[in-house]
């Protein structure tokens, strides 16, 4: 099988950065069907990537796996046929009618939609159209409908040949990983920080995953989490840091001066500066977080600024400004939203009335006078 891979906003950088672009793509390509055994070699087109799957009884798995490599805008199953217009009708009929017979319908509609990068090629996309289609009028009976057909055939020519295809799959889009830097990701077994930290690889970014672990049973969801996220980056490391000593000192401190309501606040500074550490001494370009504004006590707007404040990196959260429904929906489709869900862990520190809106002058206070960062 080959298939015809497409990326997107690659295309629109300069020769050096697209070449290097493209190599980090192909690259990434091979990695992650190779960590599921599959032969393939991937060749750089005229801005495309042609993937041939050597492993025959793993093709249907290939074709699921390329929809988790960022970068990939959309890719199609084709076959590859000679630069040559005859050459191009013939093929179109056969792979019609092989595609006719997986269809249980007695009238069946189609289009044909030709793409001619290669301008070279005497004739232009209009005319490839008209002529495949009349071919297939004629020889297979079939009705033309450019409004919603059963079938589209699609063509696109490039320098080395044509490629003729009836599927088209979407990709995750985005940037390829490791073409944008390494980021420190906070990860916890809830809904939001698997979503952040996938869209971060999805930006380009290569990611070490850190947890901080107050419990066995919420480390055991991180872990199937680690798993599913490892596909979109194979390249992803995991830290545990166990954190429990950490936040029972915090309660004891904040219970000491009758201040339980700030918990969560120096919770999450604490948990910043040892993803400052771990950023550091793992050579992380940020740190990333799964804060949504206003969700939570501890996302309000003051409330993340006296959290943020002292971190000598810069802080991600790119879901920020999404509503839960919109990181409940992409959760859903990279795989993580059941594992989240499957069994809530609750945080036992959380106290009865978090504080909403800290003030940066009463932090302060209460930093100095317990000790806390």
């Amino acid at each position: 099988m080959e298939i015809l891979v497409r990326y997107g906003e690659i295309g629109l950088k300069s020769d050096p950065i697209r070449k290097n672009l493209e190599e980090i793509l192909r690259k990434n390509i091979i990695k992650l069907l190779r960590k599921y055994e599959i032969d393939a070699e991937v060749k750089i087109l005229h801005r495309k990537l042609l993937v041939k799957i050597n492993t025959k009884d793993k093709e249907d798995l290939a074709l699921k796996l390329l929809k988790k490599v960022a970068g990939i805008v959309s890719y199609s199953p084709v076959y590859e046929c000679p630069l040559d217009i005859n050459e191009i009708v013939s093929f179109a009929v056969q792979i019609m009618k092989k595609k006719l017979k997986t269809l249980n319908k007695e009238k069946v509609t189609f289009a044909v939609k030709t793409k001619r990068s290669y301008k070279k090629f005497p004739f232009t996309s209009v005319e490839v159209n008209k002529k495949v289609g009349e071919a297939i009028v004629e020889k297979l009976g079939l009705e033309v409908d450019l409004e919603n057909p059963d079938i589209v055939l699609g063509i696109e020519i490039l320098n080395d040949g044509a490629y003729i295809f009836t599927e088209k799959y979407e990709g995750i889009g985005g940037l390829p990983a490791g073409s944008q830097g390494k980021v420190l990701c906070l990860i916890s077994d809830g809904i939001d920080s698997p979503v952040a930290a996938f869209m971060m690889i999805r930006r380009g970014c290569r990611a070490v995953l850190l947890h901080l672990k107050m419990s066995e049973e919420a480390l055991n969801k991180v872990r199937k989490i680690v798993e599913v996220l490892s596909d979109y980056d194979t390249e992803l490391e995991f830290v545990v840091y166990d954190y429990k000593k950490d936040i029972e000192d915090i309660v004891e401190k904040l219970k000491s001066i009758k201040k339980e309501n700030y918990t969560c606040i120096f919770c999450k500074r604490k948990m910043l500066k040892v993803a400052e550490k771990y950023a550091k001494y793992l050579d992380c370009d940020a740190i990333v977080t799964g804060d949504n504004l206003g969700q939570v006590a501890s996302q309000t707007l003051k409330n993340l600024r006296v959290i943020s404040e002292n971190i000598n990196y810069p802080i991600l959260r790119p879901l920020i400004g999404l509503d839960k429904n919109d990181i409940v929906k992409i959760a859903k489709e990279i795989g993580t939203y059941e594992i989240s869900t499957e069994k809530e862990i609750k945080c036992p520190y959380l106290p009865k009335h978090p504080k909403t809106i800290a003030k940066p002058e009463e932090v302060k206070k209460i930093k100095e006078k317990v000790k806390l960062v």
